[in-house]
């Protein structure tokens, strides 16, 4: 017995290395080669318009591929659901959003290639990150690691194609393709692509209502581009995002976590204890307290290597900005658990209230306080969120 716990707590921790190591190495080539060589080579106008496009498509495909996603996870213990089943909402949502995220990048899309490229990059994107359920729901997480290490490989063979199209589209494009097609090769998800289960309704309702959740955290996650722009000026942006980095990327990395917390709780039929939650809840809160140590020591180490010229005016935000963000971690960890034993409708809700306070938050101080009142808007508000989960997760434990 004691060796067969051994084995599945050394299962586990590859497991989590492969993800990790997948998101890290995305992210990693993104973040440190793809987009400080595009402020070189485009300027930083165009990166700007770049950085808008690529927003939209981090609120967008996320939010339809991940939602659909952790969906069919979830589904699988109550339901015999199909690969068509998700293949057509893919299709509707993802089609519906893409057509919503053009019509807010219109002014940023000049030509009618822009136009299309840009509508194949946000589809494409949709169907990859909802691809990775394949390995998901099979525990394969080395050829979940290989898939982001195909996306990522594409990535860079994308930015030496630029310099024959001039297009920096085609960077994106080669690495969701690229990893689509490895998927097609290795995976089943996307077999029998229009046969739907008789539970189709009972995905659609389930999983619009994960797409609507995920629409808003990722609404609220880059809601500093679009409020900072409009209300302060563009040096705001560039200073919060800069600040925000590490945090963000911290997010990014521990979100491939939660999918293997998932995969293993919903493989169970019966639901974890109240205790167990908040043993859950204490690892969240020891593990999100050393990334925020973390951060605070990197961040500052970042900024002036990279961003020197910006330091002494972000240099107040730092551990107010860092904070927030680590909430956000914990919050969205959070939220994964809780969903394992209650209905997706309640993350939306808890999401559309943080949304709304934040909303209101930010639009009152910032005005007045500039981007270190937007900053504290923020915090308090994944404050909130943090109370919020932990508090519907125990009355839903305790109702059980």
């Amino acid at each position: 017995m004691n060796e067969t716990a051994h084995k599945k707590e050394k299962q586990i921790f590859i497991n989590t290395a492969y993800t990790m190591g997948g998101a890290l190495l995305m992210n990693g080539v993104l973040q440190l080669l793809i987009y400080p060589l595009f402020n070189r080579i485009l300027g930083s106008d165009t990166l700007g318009n770049l950085l808008y496009i690529m927003g939209l498509v981090a609120i967008l495909c996320p939010s339809v591929g991940q939602a659909l996603n952790t969906s069919r996870l979830v589904a699988r213990r109550e339901y015999a659901v199909t690969n068509g089943d998700y293949n057509c909402l893919l299709l509707l949502f993802g089609g519906v959003g893409s057509a919503a995220a053009l019509l807010l990048a219109r002014d940023s899309l000049t030509t009618p290639a822009a136009v299309l490229l840009a509508a194949v990059l946000f589809l494409s994107t949709c169907f990859r990150y909802y691809g990775d359920v394949e390995y998901r729901l099979n525990l394969n997480y080395k050829r979940y690691f290989i898939y982001y290490a195909v996306l990522t490989l594409g990535y860079l063979l994308g930015f030496l194609l630029y310099f024959l199209c001039r297009s920096w589209f085609v960077v994106f494009l080669a690495g969701e393709l690229l990893a689509l097609l490895y998927l097609g090769i290795t995976g089943t998800v996307f077999r029998n692509f229009w046969s739907r289960s008789p539970y189709f309704s009972a995905v659609f309702r389930r999983g619009g209502f994960l797409t609507v959740s995920y629409l808003i955290t990722n609404l609220t996650l880059n809601m500093d581009r679009l409020v900072l722009k409009h209300l302060i000026g563009d040096l705001a942006v560039t200073q919060y995002y800069v600040t925000s980095l590490i945090g963000k990327t911290m997010v990014l990395l521990v979100a491939p976590v939660n999918t293997i917390l998932i995969s293993y709780l919903t493989r169970k039929k019966e639901r974890i204890s109240r205790r167990q939650f908040l043993g859950f809840t204490g690892i969240g809160v020891g593990v999100s307290f050393l990334f925020f140590l973390f951060a605070q020591i990197a961040t500052p180490i970042f900024i002036r290597l990279l961003y020197g010229e910006l330091y002494e005016g972000v240099r107040d935000l730092i551990t107010v900005v860092n904070l927030s963000q680590i909430l956000g971690l914990l919050s969205a960890y959070l939220f994964i658990v809780v969903l394992t034993f209650t209905e997706e409708k309640w993350q939306m809700i808890l999401q559309a209230v943080h949304l709304v306070i934040l909303t209101v938050l930010v639009l009152t101080v910032t005005v007045s306080y500039g981007i270190l009142g937007f900053s504290v808007a923020v915090l308090a508000a994944n404050a909130i969120r943090v109370l919020a989960v932990i508090g519907l997760g125990l009355i839903r434990l305790r109702k059980a």
